[in-house]
């Protein structure tokens, strides 16, 4: 029995054991009020590093999902599907939604993400860490 238990603890560990992801800001862009893109104004988040726990959804760095709300991860990505987490934050004073997509299914290193933050939108490459 006991055997039976270390068998499922060691296995189960190794289901959650993602390897988190270490991304770089390429470029961030907004709609402007034509509905058109434009770069945003603060240019300096472009070549900044930001890190995803892959099993919570965190992100931390010059880019945040989770001021007072915590990510909901609904895919953890695999060889066929994206890494995808959203984040709801509702508030007396505002409603924010973030979402974050990493192309998990990419057959080289650097993976493309796409993060949106209300009507702005940053993407640029995860690696694993």
């Amino acid at each position: 029995m006991k055997i039976l238990v270390l068998f499922a603890v060691l296995f189960s560990a190794g289901v959650f054991a993602l390897e988190d992801y270490k991304c770089l800001i390429n470029n961030a862009v907004t709609v402007d009020s034509n509905g058109n893109l434009k770069e945003i104004g603060d240019k300096s988040i472009i070549d900044k590093m930001f890190t995803v726990n892959r099993l919570s959804g965190d992100m931390a760095g010059p880019i945040k999902n989770n001021y007072l709300t915590t990510p909901n991860v609904l895919d953890y990505g695999s060889t066929e599907n994206s890494f995808k987490a959203v984040t709801l934050m509702k508030n007396d004073i505002t409603t924010n939604v973030y979402v974050l997509t990493i192309e998990e299914f990419a057959e080289t290193p650097k993976k493309p993400f796409v993060f949106l933050s209300n009507s702005d939108v940053f993407y640029g490459t995860c690696e694993h860490f």
